[in-house]
């Protein structure tokens, strides 16, 4: 059956015979391979240029997707080689200009011209571009922020990309917002389809280099769970932000492209929005596929200048007809699978972490209060003691870049250097068993337990 704008539709589970897929100009190979086997999808270009999310494939080189729901998109045409199961379809477009990819595609433009005017001299006190991605549910948020990263490093770029969506992990474990340089080539492989923490220094070697993530801790899975705490992390970060900016020109010149949570038309959402957007003194707002919230941040983004003078512009995108619905199944495993992989790594890069017996009296685990009790939920509380119970086993714990003599306040925003895991509570002799990345004793770092992600898996079982 073929649907315009959709191609040739494969409904079923493919195979796991091998078979060729030509694709034409401007069209995408869409793939859901969350449910194979660990094997995997191998894809294998044999001809013309393709790639993903703004990452080239190299020509006879056989990547392998697992857990992963993506797309190979080619500008030019291609023939690709693909094995292993997967649910796919092929999308093409009667006029291949009608492709959103076309849209995105002068986008990169228009940032590389400001990127070229940031970098002249006589204006270096103005930094590049700062873009900003938002939208509802499943319209393809981060697909763009990773194009649009990896188009900017292709070109010789340093982007500074940042992550405000704690649902997601920008080189870091989900529950946080952060952001990093990226200076060269994104992993292709990324099985998280978005910036998982395979590749992130904080946990092991990088198959991608980068510099080191600015991580803040939120341990909520919601904006909403504390929309007090999130507007504090995200001016913490945009103030980290300002600072690679102004000790690194070629980062400057860059400029930022930042992911946001996902939106809808109420107005929290929205005032979350205009807070980050303003935070981060951004100059375009890209919205992807609604109108409704465009108009929205239009009617107030619209009518304001940056810090620098600079108009806004809020633009809208359509979102790519085959962006991949992700199911709350799909999620969970990407996370859980990304806990893992921050201890022990994953197929390209094995890690040993350390195990250590700790005391109760050894560690400072911090939380914030319960919500039992309240008529309304506390929001924005600071910090208090945590008591060391067998509740506290599987959890993952903040290490924060504080002392466990600082107020709370300080604790609370301050940025994360890593993470441990309890594997074990022994109340009666008092003793925590706790993993860590690496050999070194905590000292007097404070620990920050959050209230998600929930330990869904034993790490040592």
């Amino acid at each position: 059956m073929s649907i315009p704008g959709l191609g040739q539709l494969l409904p079923q589970p493919t195979t796991s015979t091998t078979r060729i897929v030509a694709l034409k100009r401007l069209s995408e190979w869409r793939f859901d391979a969350s449910r194979s086997s660990s094997t995997g999808v191998k894809v294998r270009l044999i001809s013309g240029t393709a790639e993903r999310d703004g990452t080239e494939l190299a020509l006879n080189k056989t990547y392998t997707f697992v857990r992963t729901k993506s797309k190979i998109l080619t500008w030019s045409g291609c023939t690709l080689e693909i094995s292993g199961e997967s649910q796919d379809y092929v999308t093409d477009f009667p006029v291949a200009e009608d492709s959103p990819m076309v849209s995105y595609l002068n986008l990169h433009f228009e940032l590389q011209a400001q990127r070229k005017a940031a970098a002249n001299a006589t204006r270096r006190n103005r930094p590049g571009p700062r873009v900003m991605v938002c939208g509802p549910q499943n319209s393809g948020k981060t697909s763009l922020v990773r194009m649009l990263a990896a188009l900017s490093t292709k070109m010789g770029g340093q982007p500074l990309v940042a992550n405000l969506d704690p649902g997601e992990g920008l080189l870091s474990l989900p529950g946080t917002v952060s952001a990093a340089v990226f200076g060269n080539v994104m992993d292709i492989e990324e099985p998280a389809g978005g910036f998982g923490v395979g590749s992130t220094p904080s946990s092991g070697p990088s198959a991608v280099p980068v510099k080191l993530p600015i991580v803040y801790y939120f341990g909520r899975e919601k904006v909403q769970d504390d929309v007090a705490l999130w507007k504090d992390l995200t001016s913490k970060l945009a103030s980290s932000v300002r600072a690679k900016f102004s000790e690194d020109d070629e980062v400057r010149s860059a400029g930022l492209v930042l992911d946001t949570p996902v939106a809808t038309t109420n107005q929290s959402d929205i005032d979350s929005l205009v807070h980050a957007a303003r935070e981060f003194a951004v100059n375009i707002v890209v919205v992807l596929g609604s109108a409704r919230i465009e108009s929205t941040l239009q009617q107030i983004l619209g009518q304001e200048k940056t810090s620098s003078g600079e108009p806004i512009s809020v633009i809208m995108l359509d979102q790519s007809e085959g962006v991949a619905a992700r199911d709350n199944d799909f999620v969970k495993s990407i996370r859980e699978a990304s806990i893992k992989e921050y201890f022990f790594g994953d197929s390209k890069r094995t890690l040993s972490p350390s195990t250590q017996s700790v005391s109760f009296d050894d560690v400072a685990i911090f939380k914030t209060p319960d919500e039992e009790g309240y008529e309304t939920p506390p929001v924005g509380q600071v910090l208090e003691p945590a008591e060391i119970t067998a509740g506290m086993s599987h959890w993952t714990l903040a290490v924060m870049d504080a002392s466990v003599n600082d107020p709370p306040e300080t604790i609370r925003q301050a940025p994360v250097i890593g993470f441990i895991a309890v594997a074990d509570v022994d109340e009666d002799r008092r003793r925590l068993k706790i993993l860590s990345p690496v050999t070194s004793r905590l000292g007097n770092k404070p620990l920050v337990w959050g209230r998600w992600p929930e330990p869904y898996i034993n790490l040592l079982g």
